[in-house]
């Protein structure tokens, strides 16, 4: 990539990252508003109202803390919104402010969310993440091909938002699909503009819902298993999200196939590789690669245990250790070790880039009011057995499996997957327990369909990216090809997935 190209992109990022900010510039009275709210149930809620039994006091206090900053998370922000939430939450008498501190910071999700953090943006911080995407656009099988070439794209973005994150991912695959875009004479409007503009976006959110170790997914696995005491096994579900992101790209590439014309692929139809390789990249130098294959290891020595004899030396230790350990560890070693004077990965420079705080701070909160919802001495949740029984209550398995299901791809495509998986994960435990649910299976599926996230801009950045992309879609293509993602995933978790979850867990 060029040193113009590369500008641009970073130019990008941070505009975006400037669109992120807790206060606009110019509040609205509406801001005001929610902000108000979010203030009055996390400080006076509890205090005014009596206790709805069989919720007790301190409960009560706690569900006014969990309700006003889900409400300031939804409207507002996520940064200081969780900051007044912990001195909320310290007020209810719970627990002191340093148990609480313990219960949110110094958890190993938190550490495992921060280090993951680092760790896999060193690759991106060293430039190393345009070789993976050039990798994937030059294998000869695209030459010719339009639609393989459609399904290679989607799918590097797959890979590359994994590797990375899905928003530094989601800018660059645009960049290289608005560049190929415009030496091939499409434009705006057109039908394989906007279904590669929505494709890529599709990769994206599918990249981020099926790696367990960052973002959201990590956020919401994070409160199941402090509701449930379960864990939702790594292997298996990486697994399952790369099932179910290959069928959702197949169908979608078929779809592509089906409603484009030959007119529409005609200035496409002779894609070759030779596209991709007029500007060569310069050869990995050993910084990148050595960036590339500490991020590796660490996924490698993740799934190590899944493979290999419990009774083994190296799989007591990784054990021992977890994927928080061994984050920290390959972390220290990168640290460690230089290549040419410069050590593989520059602890501050890569923290200060790829450290989401919004997102850190915010699970963080999350982990430590949730674990106080699923607690006896708050009756949450008895609370919400006995007013959502007539709803929830009653089903056999399978039914309460696609209720939730079908519940978590309504209600996220018009608010944050992140705020609404973790709002929901104490009731979808309380109630699959009480259904005989295979829970880590139902866990899984649903996770991986609520990123499915694309009818409305307040959906995730992502979306509100996508949407405010006008240059290359309209806001109705956005509708017509997104509703049928919205569509097909759902069917595909129900008809396929979800069979697959509940023979992998």
């Amino acid at each position: 990539m060029n040193s113009k190209k590369k500008f641009t992109i970073e130019k990008d990022f941070n505009r975006i990252n400037r669109n992120k900010r807790m206060f606009p510039l110019r509040p609205s009275a509406l801001f005001y508003l929610h902000v108000g709210i979010g203030l009055f149930f996390m400080f006076f809620f509890g205090r005014i109202f009596a206790p709805i039994e069989p919720l007790t006091q301190v409960g009560m206090l706690v569900m006014g803390v969990f309700v006003g900053v889900i409400w300031l998370w939804c409207f507002v922000g996520l940064l200081w919104p969780s900051l007044i939430a912990l001195v909320a939450f310290g007020l209810t008498g719970f627990a002191s402010f340093g148990q609480i501190m313990t219960m949110s910071f110094g958890g190993g999700v938190a550490v495992l969310l921060l280090f993951t953090m680092i760790l896999f943006g060193s690759p991106e911080h060293v430039g190393a993440t345009p070789y993976i995407t050039r990798w994937f656009l030059t294998r000869k099988i695209s030459n010719n091909r339009p639609i393989v070439f459609s399904f290679v794209f989607i799918f590097a973005t797959y890979v590359l938002a994994i590797a990375v994150n899905v928003t530094p991912a989601l800018i660059l695959m645009w960049k290289v699909l608005y560049g190929v875009l415009k030496e091939l004479g499409y434009k705006k409007g057109e039908k394989f503009t906007s279904l590669m503009v929505v494709g890529t976006f599709l990769g994206a959110i599918s990249g981020q819902a099926s790696l367990p170790f960052t973002g959201s997914t990590l956020a919401i696995l994070s409160v199941f298993q402090g509701a449930s005491g379960m864990i939702v096994p790594i292997p298996q579900y990486m697994l399952l999200g790369f099932i179910n992101s290959v069928v959702v790209f197949v169908i979608y590439c078929l779809f592509m196939k089906v409603v484009l014309n030959p007119a529409d692929l005609s200035k496409i139809a002779n894609v070759s590789v030779d596209m991709f390789n007029k500007e060569p990249l310069p050869p990995m130098n050993k910084l990148q690669k050595a960036n590339f294959y500490g991020m590796l290891s660490f996924v490698f020595l993740v799934l190590t245990p899944s493979f290999l004899p419990y009774n083994f030396v190296l799989v007591e230790a990784l054990n021992t250790l977890g994927a928080t350990g061994i984050a920290i560890m390959i972390t220290g070693v990168l640290c460690v070790l230089k290549i040419e004077g410069k050590p593989i990965l520059d602890f501050r420079a890569v923290a200060a880039k790829s450290v989401n705080w919004d997102v850190y701070v915010m699970v963080a909160t999350a982990l430590a009011i949730s674990g106080a919802l699923t607690d006896d001495a708050t009756g949450f949740v008895a609370l919400m057995l006995s007013t959502l029984e007539p709803i929830l209550g009653g089903h056999t398995p399978a039914a309460f499996f696609v209720i939730m299901l079908l519940f978590g791809i309504f209600a996220t495509s018009f608010a944050s997957a992140m705020v609404l998986g973790i709002a929901i994960m104490p009731v979808h435990v309380a109630f699959g327990i009480d259904a005989g649910v295979n829970l880590p299976a139902a866990t899984a599926t649903l996770i991986l369909l609520m990123h499915y996230s694309i009818i409305l801009p307040s959906a995730s950045l992502s979306a509100a990216m996508l949407w405010s992309n006008r240059e290359w879609i309209a806001g109705k293509q956005i509708l017509k090809y997104g509703g049928f993602i919205v569509i097909v995933s759902t069917i595909i978790a129900i008809a396929v997935i979800m069979p697959i979850s509940l023979i992998l867990f």
